[in-house]
This record gives structure tokens, C-alpha cells and sequence, in this order.
């Protein structure tokens, strides 16, 4: 890693020559009534160079070549604008533009100047959109970016690399789809996921929570992530490192090249690697005194250090092909491969410590997709991708050893193996899956236009241990899932843009074939198969009252199909399940949206509140067992719930931004018999092992010409708060003996600097500086206090 440090600065300082003859250009784009417009393409006619505004309306050209352009500014809806601008100074030339309606282009189904969330919002549907820009330089995480915005909980295991799982105003799990440039990431594989995923990739992320739109194409349940990656004109390339607490490093590239031919090439490519020795306490941090064998806790001042927790993983993506030709605004062949590597440190709890157990995942992946707009005729676009995906994972539980938290080796388990006392255990699993989709959209005649869309998946899975302990014998033989997904949709817009309807129909479908393991006078294993379909539907609508006012509402009956590893299991810490069905709810939600509303000062607020309802049968969540060593997915028969969320925005000038928001759920078992016709005394208990009340606040703000004129220094403080929620059914046990994950509020800070050529940023992270003891999961620690130092550097 040393050598790798060294080689990273050396290649900064080969690209780090400052360029003479570069000047800059920059604006803020506005309609007639002062509104800030967001994705307004601004183009140096005759060039690559360009750009597009975002949420503020600014946009900004970084090295211009000194000269003479013609600037063009152009949106659908608006009249495009173009003037004539001379560079010849390195500083910054001002361009502000307003723009005018194009009163020829009134009959289109979309307003200019919006990203897709944008649209989707006005249409009702209850979004959040995150620009990176201002955070895609600093040490921060995905998870940690999204687990700031309101409605939004992201729960992990641990440190870098863990086990995560999101929860959507009340909609955990795989309720929650993710997907990158709309294409769902399921079978990316862990390497692959929003959790690994280095910010500088990824240009916004838009949240879709509850009702999602026909176009994601996906039985999203309780909502869809999906990461938007970044598109320029022109030619790129950056690169990124940052290091830190616990031996972290993280690398990224991303680059583009594009040719007059429209041949393009796409490269993007990370390395993370992380020791994840922070230090655990407390509850299940212990070890056995000598010669009593009494349980001797870890305090805060005299901790443990993880020591079997290190992760690595490697991921490059490579996409080459066409753009922009007559016959296709897009077409790659793509390929994926990562590979990963990893220590297991617990089971299900810090109760269970392991010392040599690791994990091993490889994947190789070829894509295809499509897009095209107006083909074969004006108003029908068309998107399609098709990939095979084969991921092998590898389990070692070889070692004889047994350890504590100190990392002694405190005795032996002859048979082998620390997951169990079943024996040691080799065990591959191998995932062969097929995934196709296809994406349409029509322009109908009176402001209607059409959507469809269909995705089939298929998963093979197969598995594999020299040393065959009986309990895994189910997972040998191939096992089966496959799911279907088809949505039709009609949008329109009425009364001069001020109405907008979306309404669409949904169709599921789920096969199955699942081993089960009996046992008579031996192990036997016996195929159990399933066939499923429902249909869903639903509507979402949005009516703006006046120009900063805007009420929404949208509902859908939807069906979440299992995924591989809830029905298959993983042979190791997941117990498959047969009998798992699909989950199904009705979801609705009500809320507006006011502002921005201008103050005196170049001040300015806004003000989004959402409220929820829903009602769920055969919920699927995981259920630890055995010890609390091992889980199973398992259905919850009826489960409902309402919810709040408010966000609140503050800016001055645009330089300093106070954000808060917060989340309040009531969901709640509502069987009142169960299957058996007994009462069941959890009826009306509040929906275990889940949050109910969270809420964030920060602050940020971006100081130009810090120390060197055209620099920026962009500095932020954030608080989350999560209040304590029961790991099991309030009405099971006294309340003294009650599990619960206990009430948390963490601090993170950073400060990032971007030098005056725009080309050069450092920046420096805090995570949970007053080091708090953090739990997201019961008994699971999160890290405590860290820090992380980031350069990233754009050399094209």
C-alpha cells in the first residue's frame, strides 16, 4: 500500500503542471419570474465544452481556452438564447441568462430545466433528489450521505464493507430496490453496491419512496434508489484517494473519451481496502477469566479491537461503444468484474466472535444496453439492457481454533469450524443469472404519452464443500428463483402545466424451486416448487395552487417478490426458506411541497411535508435464530402503519444552507388471530427491530476566494438521531429483560478545499467525533470516532 501511496502522488505530480491560457466561465440561469432553472444545457458552439445548471440554477465552464465563442443556452419550453463572449483573462467572466417560454413547445408532456426526479415529484410521486456536487470530494460514504435525508434509515453491520440494509418511511430490506442509471444493481454484486460505490461516480441519487414509477421497471415495494452516474460532452478523467482511521484507503478512477466518430469509451474503476480495527465494548465483549471461567466485560476504557474484520475489494467497469449516431444516442458492450475480500468477525451478534472465518466473492459481468429517442418515429424513445451475471462466493471455516475478544485462542472444536459445531466447512456458491429488460415510452396526441416496461431475471444457484456437513446438503443441489415484472403507464398534463396524472398498472410474476431438508433414517433433499402472479396498480398526481406552492398525492397496491438470498438462503449465516411468499401492500401518501420562498437579502426557505399510510401482508423480514448466530427470512402475516415527514431548508445567498428534517412511524402488527384461530398477543405491538423516530440537521457553507483568488472552501457539521426501538415484540417479556438498540445522536464534520485551477481538492472528514457507542443493529458496534484525509484530482 505504501508503494501504491507513492505511485498516486507521483502521477499527481505528472498531471499537476498548472495550464497558462485557461479562463473561466459561470452564471446563474433563471425563467421571467426568478426562478432558479435546473438542467438548462449552456454549450460553447462548435466545442466539446459544456455543461448543465443545477438545482441553484448556476453552471460553470472550467478551462476555456482563451478566444473568441459563441455561448448557447437551450431547454425544451424556452426560447434558446446564444451570444458572443471573449475569454482572455483568468478570472471568472459572468454570464447570467433569463430565459423566456417558447410558447410554440406549451403542448409538452414535460417542463424544461428538470432532472427526471424533478419531473416524477411534480407528478406526484414522493421524491428526494442529492446532488453530489458540493460533497462528491469529501471521505464520505453513500450510506452516510443518504442516511441524512429525510425518511431515510440506513442500517450497517459495521465498518467499511458490512452488511447494510435502507429503510423508506417504514419499508425496510429488499422492499428497497437500487438501481444505477435506472438499471437494477441486483445482481452486481456486493463489489458492486451503493454501500462500496465511491461518491466521485456518482453525480445525484434520486429517492423514490413508497409509490415508484412504472419506468424503474421493478417490484419496488417501499421505494427505489437510483444512482445517476455522470454524463458530460466532453472528455474526462479524474482520479481519487483518501486514507484514514482504522488503515482505510480508498482509490477511484472515472474517465470518458469520446471520438468525431462517436465512438466512446467509459472507464470506471475502484479499490477499497480497510482494517476495520475499531474498538468494541460492552454487551457481548467479553472473555473468560482464568482459572473461574467468569465473564470479564470490555469497558469504553479498556476496550477490544476487532481483529478479524479487515475488508478489500476491487471493481472495474469498462464500457465501449457508440454515441450520438443516427441510429443510437447510446450503445455499449460493457463488461463488470470485482473482487472481494473479507474477515468475519461476528455472527448475528458481537455474542459470537470468530477469529478466522472469511469470505471471498468474485464477479464477472457482461451488459449490453440501448437507448435511442424518436426511434422508427417522432415521440417514441426506446431503452433496453440485457446482462449475464456469473458471481462466485466462497465461505473458509476450516480452523479448529476457538477465540475471544482479546484474539486468544481460548480452546479447540475438534470437528472444526467456528460458525457451528457441525463441522469445518469449504463452501462455494455459484450464482449464474440472466437479466433482460426493456424500456418504451410513446408521445400521445392532447399531452398524453405512454410508458412501458418489462424486466425478467433469472438466478441459477448451486453449491459446493469438500467437507459436506449434512445441515448444508439442501444447497448442493441447484436451486431455482425467477421473476418477472411488466407496467403500463399514461401521463398528462392539464390546466397550463398547473395539473399532472400519472396512472399505470403493474404485473408480477415468481418461480421458485427451493430445497428443503427432511430427515427419516437419513438426510433426504426435496425440491419444493412455487408459481405466483398478482397484479398491482395506482396513480400519482400533483396540482400546483401557485407558482411556489405544490400538493401531491399518490397510492398503488404493490408486490415485492423474494430475492435470491431471502428464498435460497447463503448456506452459511441465512437459512433458506421454502414457504417464504411475497410481500404485498397498499401504499399511500399525501404532501406538498412550498417554496423556494425568496426573503429579504437573497435569503430563502422551503418547506416539504409527506404523510404515509400502509398496509402490508406477508412482510419479509429477518428473523435471528439459533442462538442468534444464524437467520431466516421469514413472513410477517399483517403489519400497518402510518408516518410524518417534514424537511426544512434555510439558505442565504446560496453560500450557507441550515437542513431539517425529520421522520416519526407508527407501524404495527394488526393480526388479531393467528393461523391457528388463537389470539395473538402481539397484536397491536409496534413492528419489531424497527425505527420509528429519526431526525438530521446540519449546516454548510462555501467560502470563495479563500486564500487564493477563484478557490473554494466548502465546511459542513451533521447531527442524525435515531430514538431506541425494541429488537423483539414490546409484549414478549418484562420490561427489564427487553432487547433493545438504544437511542443515538452522532456527529460528523469536514471541511474541503478546492484550489483556484479547479482542478485539485483536499478535503478532511470527522465521522462520530464525540465517539460515541453506536449501534444500528442489536449488539452490533459501529465504529467510533475516525478521520479521513481525501485528494481527488481532474487532469483531462
Amino acid at each position: 500500500m505504501n508503494h501504491f501511496v507513492v505511485l498516486f502522488f507521483v502521477m499527481l505530480s505528472a498531471f499537476g503542471g498548472a495550464q497558462s491560457n485557461l479562463g473561466q466561465i459561470q452564471g446563474q440561469i433563471t425563467d421571467e419570474s426568478g426562478e432558479s432553472l435546473l438542467g438548462v444545457t449552456v454549450q460553447l458552439k462548435n466545442t466539446r465544452q459544456g455543461a448543465a445548471t443545477g438545482l441553484d440554477g448556476n453552471y460553470v465552464l472550467n478551462r476555456v481556452r482563451y478566444g473568441n465563442y459563441t455561448l448557447k443556452v437551450s431547454a425544451i419550453g424556452y426560447q434558446t438564447q446564444e451570444i458572443d463572449v471573449s475569454v482572455n483573462l483568468e478570472e471568472s467572466i459572468i454570464k447570467n441568462f433569463v430565459l423566456k417560454e417558447d410558447t410554440s413547445e406549451l403542448d409538452q408532456v414535460f417542463v424544461v430545466g428538470k432532472t427526471k426526479a424533478e419531473k416524477i415529484k411534480e407528478a406526484g410521486f414522493s421524491v428526494n433528489a442529492i446532488e453530489t456536487q458540493k460533497i462528491k470530494t469529501q471521505s464520505l460514504a453513500l450510506n452516510t450521505v443518504l442516511d441524512n435525508s429525510v425518511g431515510v434509515r440506513v442500517r450497517t453491520t459495521g465498518g467499511v464493507g458490512s452488511d447494510f440494509e435502507y429503510s423508506l418511511n417504514g419499508m425496510s430490506g429488499n422492499a428497497i430496490r437500487f438501481f444505477i442509471d435506472g438499471i437494477p444493481m441486483d445482481y452486481f454484486g456486493s463489489s458492486y453496491s451503493v454501500n462500496n460505490l465511491p461518491i466521485a461516480l456518482i453525480d445525484r441519487i434520486d429517492i423514490y419512496k413508497g409509490v415508484v414509477p412504472v419506468e424503474l421497471g421493478s417490484d419496488a415495494l417501499g421505494g427505489a434508489i437510483n444512482l445517476v452516474t455522470k454524463e458530460q460532452i466532453e472528455n474526462f478523467a479524474e482520479v481519487s484517494y483518501s486514507f484514514g482511521s482504522f488503515n482505510t484507503h480508498k482509490v477511484a478512477f472515472n474517465g470518458q473519451w469520446k471520438f468525431d466518430s462517436g465512438f466512446t469509451t467509459r472507464l470506471s474503476s475502484f479499490y477499497t481496502y480497510s482494517d476495520n480495527n475499531y474498538n468494541v465494548w460492552g454487551r457481548g465483549v467479553y472473555y473468560g477469566e482464568e482459572g473461574t471461567g467468569k465473564a470479564i466485560e470490555f469497558t469504553k476504557d479498556n476496550p477490544a479491537e476487532r481483529f478479524n474484520d479487515d475488508f478489500q475489494t476491487f471493481s472495474t467497469k469498462l464500457d465501449v461503444g457508440f454515441t450520438n449516431k443516427s441510429w443510437a444516442d447510446q450503445l455499449f458492450l460493457s463488461i463488470l468484474g470485482s473482487d472481494l475480500k473479507k474477515g468475519v468477525q461476528t455472527g448475528q451478534t458481537m455474542g459470537h466472535v470468530y477469529g478466522e472465518m472469511r469470505n471471498n466473492e468474485q464477479v464477472l459481468m457482461p451488459i449490453l444496453t440501448y437507448k435511442k429517442k424518436d426511434i422508427f418515429t417522432k415521440g417514441l424513445d426506446v431503452s433496453t439492457f440485457a446482462a449475464y451475471s456469473h458471481t462466485k462466493a466462497e465461505v473458509i471455516d476450516t480452523t479448529t481454533a476457538r477465540y475471544d475478544w482479546r484474539g486468544e485462542v481460548i480452546g479447540t472444536n475438534p470437528s472444526g469450524g467456528e460458525t457451528s459445531r457441525n463441522g469445518r466447512s469449504l463452501y462455494t456458491q455459484t450464482d449464474n443469472s440472466v437479466i433482460a429488460r426493456f424500456n418504451g415510452t410513446y408521445q400521445l396526441p392532447k399531452d398524453f404519452k405512454l410508458g412501458f416496461n418489462y424486466l425478467y431475471t433469472h438466478t441459477s444457484r448451486t453449491g459446493e464443500d469438500p467437507f459436506s456437513p449434512p445441515h448444508r446438503l439442501a444447497y448442493f443441489d441447484p436451486q431455482n428463483i425467477a421473476s418477472q415484472f411488466a407496467g403500463l403507464s399514461l401521463e398528462t398534463i392539464k390546466f397550463n402545466n398547473r395539473l399532472r396524472a400519472n396512472a399505470f398498472v403493474k404485473w408480477y410474476g415468481f418461480n421458485s424451486s427451493i430445497n428443503e431438508l427432511v430427515y427419516t433414517t437419513e438426510y433426504e433433499v426435496r425440491p419444493i416448487t412455487s408459481n405466483i402472479s398478482n397484479w398491482g396498480g395506482g396513480f400519482a398526481m400533483s396540482y400546483k395552487l401557485f407558482h411556489q406552492f405544490l400538493l401531491k398525492s399518490s397510492l398503488e397496491q404493490a408486490t415485492r417478490l423474494p430475492n435470491a438470498t431471502e428464498a435460497l438462503g447463503n448456506g452459511v449465516t441465512i437459512t433458506n426458506n421454502p414457504d417464504i411468499k411475497p410481500e404485498q401492500s397498499f401504499n399511500a401518501n399525501i404532501g406538498f411541497i412550498l417554496g423556494r420562498l425568496p426573503l429579504a437579502g437573497n435569503q430563502g426557505v422551503k418547506l416539504e411535508m409527506n404523510a404515509f399510510y400502509s398496509n402490508t401482508t406477508d412482510k419479509i423480514q429477518m428473523n435471528v435464530q439459533g442462538g442468534q448466530a444464524t437467520g431466516i427470512f421469514e413472513n410477517i402475516k399483517a403489519v400497518s402503519g402510518t408516518g410524518v415527514e417534514l424537511d426544512f431548508v434555510y439558505d442565504w445567498n446560496q453560500k450557507f444552507k441550515f437542513n431539517i428534517n425529520g421522520t416519526y412511524l407508527d407501524f404495527r402488527n394488526t393480526l388479531k388471530v393467528d393461523e391457528n384461530g388463537n389470539d395473538n398477543i402481539i397484536y397491536g405491538d409496534r413492528l419489531k427491530n424497527e425505527p420509528y423516530f429519526m431526525a438530521n440537521a446540519g449546516v454548510d457553507y462555501t467560502l470563495d476566494d479563500f486564500i487564493q483568488k477563484k478557490s473554494k472552501l466548502f465546511m459542513y457539521l451533521q447531527s442524525s438521531y435515531v430514538h431506541e426501538f425494541f429488537l423483539n415484540w414490546s409484549s414478549l417479556g418484562s420490561e427489564d429483560i427487553k432487547n433493545k438498540i438504544p437511542t443515538q445522536l452522532v456527529f460528523d464534520a469536514g471541511l474541503g478545499y478546492t484550489f483556484p485551477n479547479e482542478k485539485l481538492n483536499v478535503s478532511v472528514d470527522f465521522s462520530n467525533f464525540l465517539n460515541e457507542q453506536v449501534y444500528d443493529n442489536f449488539l452490533l458496534q459501529k465504529p467510533g470516532r475516525a478521520i479521513f484525509l481525501k485528494v481527488n484530482y481532474q487532469f483531462l
